[in-house]
């Protein structure tokens, strides 16, 4: 079994950044709902939208860690989870000398973000019957690879990935395992999300565009050990969900 050291794949820029921190994360211990920071220079007329939203989106994440038995700490919400993906690959890959796996036919984001990311895509298509073909996979990573995304339920072809193929890519791949579960609410299969405190180089994807009907809200969740969430805690926009985001999520 392969030992997950998150220091041995973390880029060495976001290991040494200091991330942009506004007022209200620095008041994170008080309820800062009625608070009024003027170096903020926001519109003092309340119309609903007038302030900065949270940039934790503490209530968001509060009832997403209830739901599924996980703690807010390790939550991550994005513009969608293309942004999640794309934070992966900006605090995990180095621009042209990292590279990825993706599993053919699959979500078409992995290789574009790998492009835009200057970062290889190597494809290993899935087997006959749209199951990943584990010992080709594991015979392709190097040193240099990062990432293992498994879209399960996969799209296109609708099915899941066997536990059995997954199990043996967290024991043996010393890099994240992405399992993106944007279909997860249509299928029969329990979520991996009970799996997360097992593997620490487990990393959860899922969003309320499909089944919540939310697609327009833009909201993606990535789920992963507080130490995963902590580095693209780092490197995420300071307010990249606003405020009409986190009150909608709410509501549904």
């Amino acid at each position: 079994m392969s030992t997950f050291d998150i220091n041995t794949i973390t880029r060495d820029n976001v290991k040494s950044l200091k991330p942009y921190s506004s007022a209200r994360d620095e008041f994170e211990d008080f309820d800062t709902a009625e608070m009024i920071f003027l170096d903020a220079n926001e519109n003092p007329y309340q119309n609903g939208v007038n302030r900065y939203p949270d940039p934790q989106q503490n209530s968001v994440k509060a009832i997403l860690a209830k739901n599924n038995l996980v703690k807010q700490s390790q939550i991550l919400l994005g513009n969608g989870s293309d942004e999640v993906l794309d934070l992966l690959f900006r605090a995990f890959c180095e621009p042209n000398k990292d590279n990825i796996i993706s599993l053919p036919p699959t979500y078409g984001m992995y290789g574009v973000l790998a492009n835009i990311n200057a970062v290889e895509n190597r494809e290993v298509l899935l087997s006959t019957d749209f199951q990943p073909q584990v010992e080709k996979i594991l015979e392709v990573v190097d040193e240099n690879t990062k990432i293992i995304f498994l879209c399960s339920p996969n799209n296109p072809t609708g099915n899941s990935f066997s536990d059995e193929s997954v199990v043996k890519l967290l024991q043996n791949f010393k890099g994240l395992v992405v399992i993106d579960e944007a279909y997860i609410d249509f299928s029969d299969k329990e979520s991996w999300l009970t799996e997360i405190d097992e593997y620490p180089n487990l990393v959860i994807t899922q969003t309320l565009s499909k089944a919540y009907g939310l697609a327009g809200i833009r909201l993606g969740v990535c789920y992963a050990s507080e130490e995963v969430i902590s580095i693209l805690n780092k490197i995420k926009p300071p307010y990249n969900v606003n405020e009409l985001t986190q009150q909608r999520a709410k509501e549904r």
